[in-house]
């Protein structure tokens, strides 16, 4: 496996869903290394040479999920597991009658990756 190591990070096992490392590195830095709508941190793991949500799923440490459009397939940020997971039971409608926090609808029309890479097509 050839490393890939962008500002002091080996992210050799990251998934980057389409983005190039400098783009991931980028948007994580944008978002302050964090979820931008919990604020849960995320922590870099050298021995997985991944950034990681220590607070997703207690069997096993994973990534943050790359969260993306499933409509324009565009990568909209790097979101906490258990908020990724809330934004896609909101689009997927199982909610019901509820009303959806502002803060999704904010992040859905205004997302951090737009503003610091672009628009990258999720892959």
């Amino acid at each position: 496996m050839k490393n890939i190591i962008v500002k002091g990070y080996d992210i050799s096992k990251q998934n980057l869903k389409g983005m190039t490392p400098d783009q991931y590195i980028k948007l994580m830095e944008f978002q302050n290394f964090s979820c931008p709508l919990s604020g849960k941190k995320f922590e870099y793991s050298h021995d997985e040479k991944k950034f990681v949500d220590k607070e997703g799923r207690k069997s096993s440490i994973i990534a943050p999920p790359v969260d993306h459009d499933h409509i324009t397939g565009f990568i909209r940020g790097i979101l906490s597991e258990k908020l990724n997971l809330l934004l896609d039971q909101w689009e997927k409608k199982t909610y019901g009658d509820l009303s959806k926090p502002k803060e999704l609808t904010n992040y859905q029309n205004d997302p951090p990756a737009f503003k610091c890479i672009g628009k990258v097509k999720y892959k």
